[in-house]
């Protein structure tokens, strides 16, 4: 809007501008000076072509209206009351056509001059808000009311006006009226349209935006465990829990005889079998209900946490046992495609951990990660790493909770890195 109007608009109304006011506020109080002032000379050239027509007391009005809208400016320019100055004009907007119309004798008579009070309302709208040109403009149809009941006589001292200045004053006051109601309507409809443009520019902005960060999601959503997901996904705002102690099966799982396959295979066949092999394993694990926390090289971490678990614990003894089988199922099926056989030892212990989210705070920022910890999840690591030969080890509370289901041989008492007393470790087999 502001780029859109002469500079010398502004300038005219600075006079009554305050150094708080916005910009707007500044442009609406420059463009009702400019308004007011081009109304005053109107009004001293409508009462000039008055007088030249013998109409004297029909041409007080517009040249009263001229001398109290200057009185206004004046006043307005030495107070900087806007408000005042604003009702003053929509006022004297409002009243002088109908008092003109009055004197001339009704609609007829004076070529419906009263059609130009229905700015005041147009200017309470642009310059006060919906809520006061409500109210204008009903005082604009009760002033019509009065107007059609008051008739048509006009007053004694005023001449008879000829039908053909009768006319022009029609076309004058409809086409004056009308030529303002375009200029005003292609105003609006033109900021309408550069308005929709923007928001339309902004919309695919926005879009473009959100692909971009869908894609980014979707890729980080990757490196993310399912259970940290759900836990954003139900509570975004909240973005992480707190740590707690919950009952759960870790599970650890490796490929034997890693660092001989390093010194036998190059790395890029070595990744491609970890690849589909681990591949597989996510499939096994995910439809029994674990989630992979971790993966370092040749292995990885998975949590269970069914509620029931007793539950929990056969989920976990039975994806392992088919990890297991799947072993030799790839390496068969696919020794064609570069792949070669593994075997994988496994270790599960089932007990309380403390979940939830760990922060590492640096001097580039926080970095979390989500995980289960406690003697549970090390004891599961450490019964991995004593695996041997694709072996899956449980520990005592795991095998209490299977051992109706499953075959389980008892290994003994071993002791385990970082545990005081030895553990009882039970082998299971399909």
């Amino acid at each position: 809007m502001k780029k859109q109007l002469p500079s010398w608009i502004e300038r005219l109304g600075s006079a009554g501008s305050l150094d708080v006011d916005t910009p707007d506020e500044r442009l609406r109080k420059a463009i009702l000076v400019f308004l007011a002032s081009i109304y005053c000379i109107a009004g001293l050239l409508w009462g000039m072509a008055y007088l030249a027509l013998g109409l004297t007391l029909p041409a007080l009005f517009p040249l009263g209206y001229s001398a109290m809208s200057g009185a206004s400016l004046y006043v307005f320019f030495r107070t900087k009351l806007f408000r005042f100055f604003r009702s003053v004009q929509l006022l004297l907007i409002l009243l002088l056509p109908f008092l003109v119309q009055f004197s001339l004798g009704g609609f007829d008579a004076s070529g419906t001059v009263m059609i130009w009070s229905i700015l005041a309302p147009i200017g309470a709208l642009m310059f006060a808000g919906t809520g006061q040109a409500l109210r204008w403009f009903l005082s604009y149809l009760a002033l019509m009311i009065v107007s059609g009941m008051l008739g048509g006589k006009p007053a004694a001292e005023v001449p008879p006006i000829p039908p053909l200045i009768r006319t022009i004053f029609f076309i004058m006051n409809l086409g004056g009226v009308s030529s303002i109601f375009y200029v005003l309507l292609q105003y609006f409809v033109r900021e309408r349209e550069q308005a929709m443009a923007v928001l339309d520019m902004e919309h695919h902005r926005v879009i473009r935006e959100k692909e971009r960060l869908d894609k980014i999601k979707n890729v980080m959503a990757n490196f993310v465990p399912e259970t940290m997901k759900s836990i954003i996904e139900k509570d975004p705002e909240k973005g992480f829990m707190d740590r707690h102690v919950q009952d759960a099966t870790i599970l650890f799982l490796d490929i034997e005889g890693f660092t001989t396959l390093l010194h036998t295979y190059s790395m890029e066949r070595i990744n491609r079998v970890i690849e589909a092999y681990f591949s597989s394993f996510y499939d096994i694990i995910q439809r029994y209900g674990g989630d992979i926390n971790e993966m370092a090289g040749d292995g990885m971490m998975v949590i269970f946490m069914e509620r029931d678990p007793f539950k929990r614990s056969h989920n976990a003894i039975k994806a392992a046992l088919e990890i297991q089988e799947h072993c030799l199922s790839v390496s068969e099926e696919n020794k064609d495609n570069g792949l070669f056989p593994i075997q994988v030892n496994i270790g599960v212990c089932s007990g309380e951990v403390h979940i939830g989210p760990t922060k590492m705070t640096g001097t580039g920022g926080d970095r979390w990660t989500f995980t289960a910890s406690g003697a549970v999840t090390i004891m599961a690591a450490r019964l991995c790493d004593y695996a041997q030969g694709g072996q899956i080890l449980v520990g005592k509370g795991t095998a209490l909770r299977i051992e109706n289901s499953f075959h389980l041989t008892l290994v003994g008492r071993v002791e385990l890195k970082n545990f005081k007393d030895p553990v009882e470790v039970y082998q299971v087999t399909a």
